[in-house]
């Protein structure tokens, strides 16, 4: 073996032979364990912040339940058919407005929307209107909200007589202003798939008349 192949192992033999193994060990041993304990710490925490994280904040439920509030009152104005209580609870522009389900039910202006739910209480006996609407969503962006809700409505015909029942669904926009939230356009939706008596010229034609019966002779005396 090469003499300087020899030297280098006996300073490596040295080298080794001098190493405080236990020391490496335990040197070892605290950094693993530091490390640990910094994720564990980062773990614990995150954990800890999620039930925070998840829960709504108060502002949050507050607004929830001031956007239901809203569509709580104009139900229960409606059912009174208290025209003024509806229209201060839609916003003071003169762009809100109101779209029904069939083609052309859009109504444009204070004027127009006025005039829409006047009609509407035409439509129902007062004090008949019952309202549940187990299905609400809705979300806040500054003084700008969306509404939507599927309600379960129960109203009698004007005359008293007929009880009735029928789903209604509702969208809204909602501006907010110093009493608080204010429609600014809304939707109803109510499709009962009664499309009505045909008309007059499509009415179908009569039934033919069935020929008479023919006579049974006379019993022969």
């Amino acid at each position: 073996m090469p003499i300087l192949w020899k030297r280098f192992i006996l300073i490596l033999a040295s080298a080794i032979a001098s190493v405080d193994f236990s020391s490496l060990i335990t040197c070892i041993e605290d950094h693993l364990m530091n490390k640990y304990r910094i994720l564990l710490a980062a773990t614990l925490g995150c954990t800890l912040a999620l039930p925070v994280l998840a829960a709504p904040s108060p502002e949050a439920e507050k607004a929830s339940a001031e956007l239901k509030a809203a569509l709580r009152q104009h139900h229960e104005a409606l059912n009174k058919q208290d025209i003024k209580a509806l229209m201060a609870l839609y916003a003071d522009d003169p762009s809100v407005a109101v779209m029904g389900t069939g083609p052309g039910e859009f109504w444009k202006g204070k004027a127009a929307v006025e005039d829409t739910y006047k009609h509407f209480f035409e439509t129902f006996k007062a004090g008949s209107l019952s309202h549940e609407c187990p299905d609400v969503s809705g979300g806040e962006d500054g003084n700008g909200a969306w509404l939507m809700a599927s309600c379960n409505m129960k109203d009698t015909t004007p005359d008293g007589k007929e009880s009735r029942e029928f789903g209604l669904n509702v969208s809204a926009v909602l501006k907010k202003d110093k009493a608080g939230w204010r429609f600014q356009a809304m939707h109803f939706s109510n499709l009962s798939g009664d499309e009505g008596p045909p008309p007059e010229d499509e009415a179908p034609a009569a039934a033919p008349v069935a020929p008479a019966a023919p006579t049974a002779p006379a019993p022969k005396k």
